[in-house]
């Protein structure tokens, strides 16, 4: 992991969550980062997302912050995928984990 991605805060990891992962990544066409309701459910209803779209914010998550996420292990991590706010926390803590 880069030593840029260690400086992070919260507020700092959901935007680029939004921006880079969810928006970009994803290739949404018209929605915006204050689109994106924090706390809503990405998957279903809320961003209506599907569930294979786990897969390239999984991949996005990796690119962006630096560290690997086995996908074969992706439904075990479906509760860090619900919301801005749960992948937020997830890379956080993942970051926090790897500087102690």
């Amino acid at each position: 992991m880069n030593n840029e991605s260690r400086l992070y805060d919260k507020a700092a990891i959901a935007k680029v969550i939004k921006q880079k992962i969810i928006i970009e990544n994803l290739e949404l066409k018209g929605i915006a980062p204050e689109d994106i309701i924090d706390d809503a459910p990405l998957f279903g209803e809320g961003l209506c997302l599907e569930s294979v779209e786990a897969f390239y914010i999984a991949g996005g998550i990796e690119e962006q912050f630096g560290f690997h996420i086995d996908r074969t292990k992706l439904h075990q991590l479906r509760h860090h995928f619900q919301s801005v706010d749960t992948l937020t926390a997830y890379v956080y803590d993942r970051i926090a984990s790897s500087i102690s």
